[in-house]
């Protein structure tokens, strides 16, 4: 599952991506050169920054079971409010640097 920022998206659309996966590995919130926001497994794979080469913008990794993925987070309000927030003030344009850092 993937949320295309070109276009109108809103704040379920957000909570659809984060609980379509299980909080049992390393994710991380990539938005695509596209504006095509989706979530990366990084359990197993490398985070250099050659690998983060092709994107627009990313979140820091969320690491297996710290609740920013799954049901539970899907059904949080606020957070998925706070990530929604980043995204839009991040797309199309960056505020800083790829590292894209919600106001928690």
């Amino acid at each position: 599952m993937s949320v295309d920022l070109k276009g109108d998206w809103t704040d379920a659309d957000l909570a659809a991506l984060l609980g379509g996966v299980t909080d049992d590995r390393d994710w991380r919130l990539e938005v695509s050169a596209e504006g095509i926001a989706s979530l990366a497994d990084k359990t197993n794979a490398s985070t250099g920054a050659d690998d983060d080469t092709g994107l627009h913008g990313y979140f820091e990794t969320w690491m297996a079971g710290t609740d920013f993925v799954g049901p539970g987070a899907a059904g949080d309000r606020a957070l998925v409010g706070k990530l929604a927030r980043a995204l839009r003030a991040n797309y199309p344009e960056l505020k800083a640097g790829r590292l894209i850092y919600p106001d928690f």
